[in-house]
């Protein structure tokens, strides 16, 4: 599936369109980060997916400048171009930037994605 590149901040960005189930099916857009080890949402997601925040698994995720945030992780149904998994899900009061990440875990072993930097989209192909 390809996703055009979406803009932020005046930038067309590796960002795509996630939904996530908590008592319903909810979409959030999010960076497609390769270099995350984890996908980190900020911690109003989980308020929105009824998931209470604290009941995961408390873990130390060091973030772009090095510095380290706690993220509660929570398996959680996700659906990614049209295919449905459970993956592991971080979410943080202390995210400091304006977007959602998907990381690595659970995800990128499912897909093969490519970035497509001059065309400015991004693909994902279920393996």
């Amino acid at each position: 599936m390809r996703f055009p590149y979406k803009k932020l901040a005046g930038k067309l960005l590796p960002i795509i369109s996630i939904e996530l189930n908590g008592s319903e099916w909810i979409s959030y857009d999010a960076y497609v980060d390769s270099g995350a080890g984890y996908s980190i949402f900020h911690s109003d997601v989980a308020d929105d997916l009824e998931i209470k925040l604290e009941n995961g698994e408390k873990m130390y995720i060091t973030v772009g400048d090095g510095s380290q945030i706690i993220a509660y992780l929570h398996k959680i149904l996700i659906r990614i171009a049209n295919k449905e998994f459970m993956a592991t899900i971080g979410f943080s009061e202390r995210l400091g930037i304006g977007f959602n990440i998907i990381g690595q875990s659970d995800i990128f072993d499912r897909f093969k994605i490519c970035f497509d930097g001059k065309e400015k989209v991004l693909e994902f192909h279920p393996k």
